[in-house]
């Protein structure tokens, strides 16, 4: 098993093109997606796990367009309890466990949806990520869930 190491918050990582401009599961559809392929590539905001196998990342693009409603949250605030521990499995569920609005003045907002990441421990305990996004169906965002340099899923929310 892979021991947790640290968790760090990432602010504008700048990446190249990641995929293609087909849409949904093949990501990168919309204007603004648009825009930073033909730019070389979009930044992105999230986390960074590190264990002492592995390096994982949980990102959203983080170029605001309009009025869409996007961020990345976790589970707990004080990572130090989950350091050290040994990671039975990592998953990814893109089902709401919660359908209460993150945001209720936003009600226009209808489109999107929330990628969770959970880490599941060995004694139990379970620290989930998540990306998510809220917008009127134009302004899609990227999201990248990465294991060292393979990408587990990329998808716009």
């Amino acid at each position: 098993m892979e021991k947790l190491k640290s968790i760090d918050e990432v602010c504008g990582l700048s990446l190249g093109n990641t995929h293609g401009m087909n849409g949904k599961n093949n990501s990168r559809l919309g204007v603004a997606q648009m825009i930073n392929t033909l730019c070389g590539g979009s930044n992105y905001d999230g986390w960074k796990i590190i264990t002492d196998e592995n390096v994982y990342h949980i990102l959203i693009d983080n170029g605001q367009s309009c009025c869409e409603s996007w961020g990345y949250i976790v589970s707990e605030s004080d990572f130090s309890e989950f350091v050290g521990k040994d990671i039975k499995d990592v998953r990814l569920t893109d089902t709401k466990l919660n359908n209460s609005s993150v945001y209720s003045d936003l009600d226009n907002l209808y489109h999107g949806g929330v990628q969770f990441v959970d880490f599941e421990f060995s004694d139990g305990g379970v620290l989930q990520f998540a990306v998510y996004n809220g917008h009127n169906g134009y302004y899609g965002h990227g999201i990248i869930i990465a294991k060292n340099e393979d990408i587990l899923l990329s998808d716009v929310l």
